[in-house]
């Protein structure tokens, strides 16, 4: 150790170039560095995560605790310049690695719903900030800029990049790890973030690149050599944006129905986007945008995205994040702090924050957002990471401002991503709270709301009438958000765990067949090239009916599902008998049905029904020449879908979930109701009172009355669905009803049984104990063995819990 501190001297003093050695001895110290990092932080975060404070808060600490240890100073001298050459080719990989992976991770049709909104608060915030800074920049030479600057207009260029700057991988680690990126007030932050991020980073280039910077410069050609570069640059980044589609397609192609490409394919794909990223970089510009459009423009289906994502993310996300959140601790040196550091750093901290606050007030205001969580916001949008991401070196080489002042760029840094951190927690726990005390129901959800999704399979053979479904639901894939699949398989089907990539490599191109992991990521990659939903895979090791059902509920809370759909524990022989294969599957839906934290439904499969069509393929590549009539019109469709009505909150669920599904093209829609001779007696002696017209008192005091009087003129009378009340007198009435759906409807929705009206299922007393989470009027429609029925789906609306 001491030999490496005399030989950095020698070097330092007579400026010779450095030999071999000298790079070996400081990566090992670094990766000293980077050990006492990663197990002081693991550390710091037992106690931290208990106030949902973000990993990086630890990470940062423990770089402060490590760089009071003096391991720096055994690497290089105290100035600042070579503490910036140590650590920026660290730095400079993470931001390109994690930005790409960022990018990769995104939810693009999320983030469509959230665009205005992120234009407003970006605007909003950025001029804020910029404003800010021209003002103040003039009083700001006298309390931390200690050297003489070229010109006053410099400095108030790089004052405001440097306050208006927002780090966009801080932002989006702390979104990403406290699961804030599934609401759109998270995607509103990190979208907000990396655009803010975007926009700094575009003015630090052309500041670089200007005679405002080079007028003294003894090159006179330095400029336009510069410009040229990012045009190179430009070139270099758009040619290849243009062709990773094509190519990412041709090795998916190569390589359909694995789990992972090659390694040879990986290796290829790994080193043109660390070529291609770091592109930029070499010109002199910053590499971290194209990191972030490569992440975007790489298909998300598709091993070669698996193959990537498995590759980069243990490494990226384990190792290189914590030491680059830890550098921004580890840059402060304890023996220069004083108030004239430590003041000023915290001024440039507060005058960032006040810019943002002041823009995030006024985007309150246009987008109706409350003060409240706009200030908070502002908070998270102030973090700034490191001081090389607005190239602060260049501003002490031009004279902006001496080292004193990037002491204290460093303390305001540290201080803003240290005070996001109660600022998040109290964003996440509200989130929380908002989910868990809306109701969680398709009838509360308006029309410009977005429908969350859950969907779960058992195994690659239920999977495609589950995402058929699915598909049907989503009437503008690009506006849809990503639909979350959660496949449970058995442990004994479970090949691919813990082995190297390689030997996953070779059990997917060797014999045996493929596993089951491997046979659902072909299902889900067919249904999203097919209907261009995105659709994110997650793989549970199934450990018993009890504790399945619990990771089912969390992860619908962790996504913020609205809707959680199941495959029933029923189902379909070749012969057409329904059967109940395993107990613990019923075991499972009866516990997700106790704790779910919204609307669940059941899918009843029949896939080997013989009259019309069968939900087994996406309706884009259906084959099948027989087609329906719309029960409304002359209209051909695929499917002819009927839903019942008793009346009670899962039958109005239910009948939500079909007017969803009338929206479909593809989708003829009848609705029938059920109601009871006596009733149905005294409903049209009022009409005849009232001169035909209904009882208003009688409809404004009747849930059930109100729901489908707002159905029949928005779907009814529009001609999208059909309107059926079936009269009933005994309960022979319904079985015969229900029965005589065989071979009319491809699928029936019903709500589950328990809070239906008694009065109209009296006497299925049977049905209603064979039924058990279903209930009757579903027993009856789910123990038919004709080859003619189809499927069906059962739905159960979420009740609010309060919290305590």
């Amino acid at each position: 150790m001491a030999r490496s501190y005399y030989i950095c001297s020698h070097i330092d003093l007579f400026g010779t170039t450095p030999i071999p050695g000298i790079a070996l001895d400081t990566l090992f110290l670094v990766a000293i560095q980077a050990l006492a990092v990663i197990v002081l932080s693991k550390f710091f975060h037992l106690f931290l995560r208990r106030y949902n404070q973000p990993s990086a808060i630890s990470q940062i600490v423990a770089g402060v605790v490590v760089g009071g240890m003096g391991l720096r100073n055994a690497i290089v001298h105290v100035d600042v310049d070579n503490v910036e050459d140590m650590y920026g080719g660290y730095i400079s990989a993470t931001r390109i690695l994690y930005m790409f992976l960022v990018g990769l991770d995104m939810d693009i049709a999320g983030l469509r719903k959230v665009t205005r909104r992120c234009v407003a608060f970006t605007y909003a915030t950025v001029a804020a900030s910029l404003l800010v800074a021209a003002v103040v920049s003039s009083g700001m030479y006298g309390s931390m800029m200690h050297s003489p600057v070229k010109t006053p207009e410099l400095l108030a260029a790089t004052l405001m990049l440097a306050l208006t700057n927002t780090s966009s991988i801080s932002v989006a680690r702390i979104a990403s790890e406290l699961k804030l990126t599934v609401t759109e007030n998270g995607r509103l932050i990190v979208a907000a973030a990396i655009a803010t991020n975007l926009i700094c980073v575009f003015g630090d280039g052309v500041l670089s690149s200007t005679t405002l910077a080079k007028e003294n410069s003894d090159d006179p050609d330095r400029d336009s050599h510069q410009i040229k570069k990012g045009f190179l640059a430009l070139a270099v980044v758009g040619g290849a944006l243009w062709l990773v589609r094509p190519a990412v397609t041709h090795i998916n192609k190569r390589n359909v129905g694995q789990h992972h490409v090659g390694i040879r394919d990986l290796v290829v794909m790994l080193l043109a986007i660390w070529f291609i990223a770091n592109t930029p970089q070499y010109l002199g510009f910053d590499g971290m945008p194209t990191g972030l459009a490569l992440g975007l423009a790489f298909p998300r289906e598709g091993p070669a995205a698996r193959s990537v994502t498995e590759a980069l993310g243990p490494p990226v996300k384990g190792i290189l994040l914590p030491f680059y959140f830890a550098t921004i601790g580890m840059r402060m040196n304890f023996n220069t702090m004083s108030g004239a550091i430590i003041v000023p750093g915290v001024l440039m901290m507060l005058l960032g924050l006040f810019g943002k606050a002041i823009g995030a007030a006024a985007a309150s205001a246009y987008l109706s957002i409350p003060l409240s969580d706009a200030l908070r916001f502002s908070v998270l949008l102030n973090v700034k990471g490191h001081v090389d991401t607005m190239n602060m070196k260049f501003a002490k080489s031009e004279g902006v401002w001496a080292e004193q002042a990037l002491y204290a760029m460093i303390i305001g840094n540290l201080i803003s991503t240290v005070v996001a951190g109660p600022a998040v927690a109290v964003v996440r726990r509200k989130e929380e709270e908002a989910y868990k005390t809306r109701h969680q129901a398709i009838e509360s959800l308006g029309a410009e709301q977005e429908l969350r999704m859950l969907a779960c399979a058992h195994s690659a053979h239920a999977a495609p009438a589950m995402l058929s479904l699915v598909e049907l639901l989503v009437s503008e894939p690009e506006e849809q958000p990503a639909i979350h699949v959660l496949h449970l398989f058995d442990a004994a089907e479970e090949r691919v765990d813990h082995t190297p990539y390689h030997q996953r490599i070779l059990d997917d191109v060797g014999g045996g067949g493929p596993d089951a992991v491997t046979q659902m990521n072909r299902i889900v990659d067919l249904f999203s090239r097919a209907t261009g939903i995105t659709f994110r895979q997650n793989d549970i090791v199934g450990r018993g009916a009890a504790l399945d059902a619990g990771a089912v509920c969390r992860s619908a809370e962790d996504v913020h599902a609205s809707l959680l759909l199941l495959p029933c524990h029923k189902e379909q022989r070749y012969d057409g008998k329904m059967i109940c294969r395993l107990d613990e599957r019923r075991d499972l839906n009866h516990g997700v049905l106790v704790r779910a934290p919204c609307s669940v439904g059941l899918l009843v499969d029949r896939p080997y029904r013989n009259s019309g069509t069968s939900f087994r393929v996406p309706s884009s590549m259906a084959t099948s020449t027989k087609t329906l009539l719309h029960p409304c019109s002359d209209r051909a469709v695929t499917h002819v879908i009927a839903a019942v009505f008793f009346g009670g909150p899962d039958d109005r669920e239910a009948v939500s979930f079909a007017s969803r599904l009338a929206e479909h093209p593809a989708i003829g829609l009848t609705i029938f109701r059920f109601v009871k001779r006596s009733t149905y007696d005294t409903v049209t002696s009022a009409k005849l009172d009232d001169g035909d017209e209904l009882d208003l008192s009688f409809q404004e005091g009747d849930v059930d009355e109100r729901f489908m009087w707002r159905f029949y003129e928005r779907y009814a009378s529009r001609e999208l669905a059909m309107y059926v009340e079936k009269v009933v007198v005994s309960p022979t009435d319904v079985e015969e009803t229900l029965d005589g759906m065989a071979g009319m409807f491809s699928l029936v929705i019903v709500g589950r049984g328990g809070r239906q009206p008694a009065e109209l299922l009296a006497g299925l007393d049977r049905w209603a104990e064979a039924g058990g989470e279903m209930g009757p009027a579903a027993e009856i429609l789910a123990s038919n063995d004709s080859l003619e029925m189809g499927s069906l789906l059962v739905l159960q609306q979420h009740t609010v819990l309060m919290l305590q």
